[in-house]
C-alpha cells in the first residue's frame, strides 16, 4: 500500500523543459556523448506540438520557419513526410 507522500510524488506532472535537462545532466554525468536525432526522428518527436500549431492554423512553410529559428533545418516537405498524426480517439 503505497503512502500519501508516494501517492502524491507519483501524480506530480513535469515539464519537457526539466526531462530534457534531466537527460542531458544524466548523460553528461556519465560521460556520454550527446545525443543525437536525425530530422526524421525530430520531426516525429514534435509532431504533437506540430499538430498544436496545424489546429491553430499555422501551415507547414510556418512551422518550417520556427524549427530553423531554433537552427534545425526543416523544409515545408520535410514536416509534411516526417509528421506523425496521434490519434486521439481512444
Amino acid at each position: 500500500m503505497a503512502s500519501e507522500n508516494q501517492t502524491s510524488q507519483t501524480k506530480r506532472g513535469y515539464t519537457a523543459e526539466q526531462i530534457a535537462v534531466a537527460a542531458r545532466d544524466l548523460r553528461d554525468a556519465a560521460g556520454a556523448p550527446e545525443e543525437q536525432f536525425s530530422l526524421e526522428q525530430v520531426v516525429g518527436m514534435l509532431s504533437d506540438e506540430i499538430r498544436l500549431l496545424r489546429e491553430r492554423g499555422f501551415s507547414s512553410e510556418r512551422i518550417a520557419d520556427l524549427f530553423r529559428s531554433f537552427e534545425i533545418e526543416a523544409t515545408a516537405s520535410n514536416i509534411e513526410a516526417f509528421y506523425v498524426p496521434n490519434d486521439r480517439s481512444e
